[in-house]
């Protein structure tokens, strides 16, 4: 009689709303029965979070928050023989929340957006914390297994929307390239998105190698052709939604994860494959090189090689304030007045910053008497970041806060260093692998953007946490 109640009950709702309350009780109680459910739906929840709009104006996002404390407290509690394991970079993740956190309270501008911001920023230990909690028992692989499914199933289903906005030229006037229009995807950035992608391919071509080293060297098995199928697929979709991104940060950001990951797969293969692999790297390697000094050398589309010539002048400095203005510099030289500006707070407030998430405000507050303002004219609107985090990060948080970032990405580096030298099933070895070219791929994307946005944190952090697990469930 419950049951018919309850199914009369919702027949009684709108469509959506009683789709909503299934698929939410659902949620709510595979989470708190186990928390890599939560985990997963966070993970997943990245590409909708605009999309969606939950009762009380709640994101799925936020709600997937909501559920990955609760659940991650709850399985904490309910098992003190199991303590809540932290990791090598729960550290430097904790002291750079904590600058964050010193700059929020000494914040010359307004301590709301520094709690936000410094709120936005928590959720990465809370994802790293929560997938140690939930892929790191010996409880069957088969959570590792779905956790990397989701880190490239949601990007890829993104990238499958970047790649139709591309095609048929959906987007901005601003997007478009000809008849055809930069990727967003619904991130809503073409850079920001690219960011997204740089994320994911990393980790599907890496567990795509290893999938098809494994099948060359040892006795086929069904997950080996599952992962390369299905790993590939994640990795062309992603990759050529990068490309058509036209995003020039998240191509340099590629550039630097392939290095990375090339030779991260190389110091892993077994040894009969690793000087095969060693002089197809060299001469991809020269391939590469001559095709960026020589702009394409004519075998690129005309807007690639347009793109590609014009990165080397984000790399120039100048001084924005004397600059002409074309149609032709108008982006190089925006970018350089946000550079300038984040200078500018840096040298007011060198040690704790404007305040996280204050960039904007900061660049806009008319100076006081005998100040000169932050912003460069006559580029008085702001973006919304320095584009360079870098830069921004001790824009908003000072040196000290830059110097724990700083710390904190030294640590994941060696960490990753870490993972590649333990990890040794085909699997793990992806993940290492994947790992390393996405921190580095993210690292220098960062040169020129500001990825940590849109609960892209979400993803990184999840990431963070499986280069832990490559190297102590390995160990």
């Amino acid at each position: 009689m419950g049951w018919l109640g309850l199914t009369l009950a919702l027949s009684f709702l709108p469509l959506a709303q009683a789709a909503l309350l299934v698929c939410g009780t659902g949620a709510a109680l595979l989470a708190l029965l186990d928390p890599v459910w939560a985990l997963y739906l966070l993970v997943l929840s990245v590409p909708v979070q605009e999309l969606v709009q939950l009762p009380g104006g709640l994101t799925v996002t936020q709600a997937a928050l909501v559920l990955a404390v609760a659940s991650l407290a709850l399985h904490t509690l309910a098992h003190p023989e199991q303590p809540l394991r932290l990791g090598r970079l729960f550290p430097p993740l904790a002291l750079f929340l904590w600058t964050l956190g010193l700059s929020a309270a000494l914040t010359p501008f307004s301590p709301t957006e520094a709690l936000r911001e410094t709120t936005r920023w928590a959720t990465v230990p809370l994802v790293y914390l929560l997938t140690l909690r939930a892929v790191g028992t010996a409880r069957g692989g088969w959570r590792v297994w779905g956790l990397v499914a989701c880190l490239l199933a949601a990007p890829a289903a993104d990238a499958v929307v970047g790649l139709v906005q591309f095609w048929f030229g959906l987007g901005p006037a601003s997007f478009l390239v000809g008849a055809r229009a930069r990727a967003y995807g619904t991130l809503g950035q073409p850079n920001s998105f690219a960011g997204y992608m740089n994320q994911s391919w990393p980790l599907a071509v890496g567990v795509a190698t290893f999938a098809l080293v494994a099948l060359l060297t040892s006795t086929p098995r069904r997950s080996a052709v599952v992962a390369l199928v299905g790993a590939s697929s994640a990795a062309a979709l992603t990759g050529a939604a990068l490309v058509v991104s036209f995003s020039r940060g998240g191509w340099a950001g590629a550039l630097g994860g392939a290095v990375t990951l090339a030779v991260a797969v190389a110091a892993q293969l077994p040894l009969a494959l690793r000087r095969g692999a060693q002089r197809l790297l060299g001469a991809l390697g020269v391939v590469g090189l001559a095709l960026v000094l020589l702009g394409g050398g004519g075998l690129l589309p005309a807007a690639v090689a347009q793109r590609l010539d014009s990165l080397t002048s984000n790399l120039r400095l100048f001084d924005a304030r004397g600059a002409d203005i074309t149609p032709a510099n108008f982006a190089v030289v925006e970018r350089m007045a946000h550079l300038q500006a984040g200078w500018n707070m840096v040298t007011r407030y060198p040690w704790t910053g404007v305040g996280p998430g204050n960039y904007s405000l900061a660049y806009t507050t008319p100076p006081r008497a005998a100040e000169r303002p932050m912003s460069v004219r006559p580029w008085y609107v702001s973006r919304g970041h320095a584009h360079n985090y870098y830069l921004h990060s001790a824009a908003e948080t000072g040196l000290i806060g830059l110097a724990a970032y700083g710390l904190l990405i030294g640590a994941v580096l060696v960490q990753a260093v870490r993972a590649c030298r333990t990890a040794t099933t085909w699997l793990w070895r992806g993940v290492a692998a994947g790992g390393a070219g996405i921190v580095a791929a993210v690292a220098v994307h960062n040169l020129f953007e500001n990825l940590h946005v849109l609960n892209l944190g979400l993803q990184l952090g999840t990431v963070w946490a499986l280069l832990v697990l490559a190297e102590t469930r390995e160990a």
